[in-house]
């Protein structure tokens, strides 16, 4: 039994020593390889990062994420295969007199500029804003949001903060 500790022993010894008395190269070490991120292939051609939800606003000429500073509208039907329904966003400039709409699946936004009527169209899309947010695409309802509330853009001034 003591014969085979000793054996063991020795051939611990053994491998430690010829990992120990190995020549370092520090060239010929092996290097760790560099994992890619993705954070730069992930980013839109204005540099705002896509994964963490922010896409380009033209209104605002920075990067914003739409789903904190806009308006959710709601899709009317589910898109067939999917589990969960898709929204658009919508953000006003200062003046409301320009809507921004972020629509799913879609890297750049559309501009929608207010008529006399107060309905902010682009001549494709058409958002009303009456009782509720309605956004139109060739005269089809396919968006819509919740209740307008009062300090929200409402088409006229009197709601204005």
């Amino acid at each position: 039994m003591k014969k085979h500790i000793v054996m063991i022993a020795v051939a611990g010894l053994l491998f430690s020593c010829d990992y120990i008395l190995k020549p370092k190269d520090k060239d010929s070490t092996a290097k760790t390889p560099q994992v890619v991120t993705g954070t730069d292939t992930d980013k839109d051609d204005k540099g705002c990062v896509i994964s963490a939800g922010y896409r380009w606003s033209q209104l605002k000429e920075d990067c914003i994420r739409p789903i904190e500073e806009g308006y959710r509208l709601n899709s009317i039907e589910q898109v067939e295969g999917e589990s969960t329904y898709k929204s658009a966003f919508v953000t006003f400039d200062e003046d409301k007199e320009k809507a921004e709409l972020f629509l799913p699946n879609v890297r750049t936004s559309a501009i929608l500029k207010k008529d006399k009527n107060g309905v902010y169209s682009d001549g494709k899309w058409v958002l009303s804003v009456n009782e509720k947010y309605s956004l139109h695409k060739n005269g089809a309802l396919l968006f819509q949001g919740a209740a307008v509330q009062e300090g929200q853009v409402t088409g006229d001034d009197k709601a204005e903060d």
